[in-house]
């Protein structure tokens, strides 16, 4: 093991919850400390090895505890760089990193959960220069949660588990997108939001008060139906199964009750769930009962703006109310080509792809429709643009080609569930 004398470590950034040993000096049995968001390695590795080359150097390979993560992929590819990845031979709770000529540094990983000042403690003591403490000494106990109504003091934690879960696309939420989530407003799509009672927006918080979770529910009078509008937790299944269990537990029986149907003011477009992106979610609703009721491929055209092409004078463009924005149909014989296009916010269009019917799909009618479509949002102010198109997740879409000559990239698979 190579000391650091030369190079002690610098402070690191407040987005990577991490803490080494200041010195370099390497002489204690850890080397330092981290305190990963979720149990979601793809997700919280990059930060991890990205903060730690700054002050180390180029990381070769990483050990983890597979029983700390959900998943061990068994390599990533970080900023270009190819990181291998393997399961530790060392303690339970700890992640080995190991840079050239097999140097590894141990550190402490303090599950996602543990209440702050539980974790503080132990990322201080790891991180002293002659620590002894070792990862079998780390306090591994349930955090206590509670559940109560959402306040405005709330914001600020809220906003940051919401924007912890957004997409490529996706604009960061803002105060305003959360405060009107809360009172049930959302213009972009008025007749559904009319017929549901007031959302009833509710925080997890752990024993030392810190937010960790947030869902919103509500009643639909004319079918009694309950709804799960929406739910962030950093996909901690300690987290969103009990906020799922609270929910179902306060709505009661009814006829059915759907979760990510509608859109809110959190999202453009679609309400649905990212099935990629929120796994646990998704898993903690199959096993709470619910199963699938629709679903769409998520494709996001990169900034860079959008070329104005020839269009075709077969497509009828008319406004559309709800969402607001154009209708563009093309009609020709017994054949229907339909797409809805959003009116952009922002420099960010959304476009709903209905296309043909699989038994006469026409190529040349999908791409004079796409082209229109691209056309619209371009003359409005559009630099970025969201497709949804509906379709299995196992399943290529017949528009692929299309799209993807278009400029598009499929992000995620959007889900949307019912428990009847």
């Amino acid at each position: 093991m190579m000391p650091n004398h030369d190079h002690p470590f610098p402070p690191l950034s407040a987005d990577v919850r991490l803490l080494m040993e200041p010195t370099g000096c390497r002489e204690g049995i850890l080397d330092g400390a981290w305190w990963p968001r979720s149990r979601d390695l793809r997700r919280e590795l990059p930060g991890l090895i990205n903060a730690l080359q700054e002050s180390v150097g180029p990381i070769l390979r990483a050990r983890v505890d597979p029983g700390a993560w959900d998943d061990r992929p068994s390599s990533l590819v970080i900023d270009g760089r190819f990181l291998r990845i393997g399961e530790s031979p060392s303690p339970e709770g700890t992640i080995r990193v190991i840079r050239g000529d097999q140097d590894a540094f141990l550190l402490l990983v303090i599950p996602p959960d543990t209440a702050p000042r539980v974790a503080v403690a132990a990322m201080s003591a790891v991180a002293g220069p002659t620590s002894d403490m070792r990862a079998q000494e780390f306090p591994r106990r349930e955090a206590v949660r509670h559940v109560r109504a959402y306040d405005d003091a709330d914001q600020e934690d809220v906003l940051a588990l919401i924007n912890a879960d957004r997409l490529p696309g996706q604009a960061p939420c803002t105060a305003k997108m959360l405060g009107d989530a809360v009172e049930g407003v959302c213009a972009s799509d008025p007749i559904r939001w009319a017929e549901l009672e007031r959302p009833r927006t509710e925080v997890m918080t752990d024993d030392d008060g810190e937010v960790v979770g947030v869902i919103s529910s509500t009643t639909r009078v004319r079918d009694d139906a309950g709804l799960i509008l929406w739910l962030h937790g950093r996909e901690l299944v300690t987290v969103i199964e009990p906020l799922v269990g609270h929910v179902l537990g306060w709505l009661g029986p009814r006829p059915a009750v759907q979760a990510f149907s509608i859109p809110s003011a959190l999202t453009p477009g679609l309400g649905a769930l990212p099935s990629r992106r929120r796994p646990v979610t998704c898993k903690v609703l199959e096993h709470a009962g619910f199963a699938g009721r629709g679903s769409w491929h998520y494709l996001h055209r990169d900034r860079g703006g959008l070329i104005l092409v020839p269009t075709s004078p077969l497509v009828r463009v008319e406004p559309s109310l709800t969402p607001p924005g154009w209708w563009l149909t093309i009609r020709e014989q017994d054949l229907a080509v339909e797409a809805v296009v959003e009116t952009p916010v922002d420099g960010v269009g959304v476009l709903w792809w209905l296309g043909t019917d699989l038994a006469h799909a026409d190529a040349t009618l999908d791409q004079a429709l796409l082209d229109q479509a691209m056309a619209v949002l371009y003359t409005h102010g559009a630099h970025e643009v969201l497709l949804y198109a509906e379709g299995e997740p196992c399943r290529p879409h017949p528009g692929w080609s299309l799209f993807d000559s278009a400029g598009f990239t499929e992000v995620d698979h959007l889900m949307a569930y019912e428990r009847s």
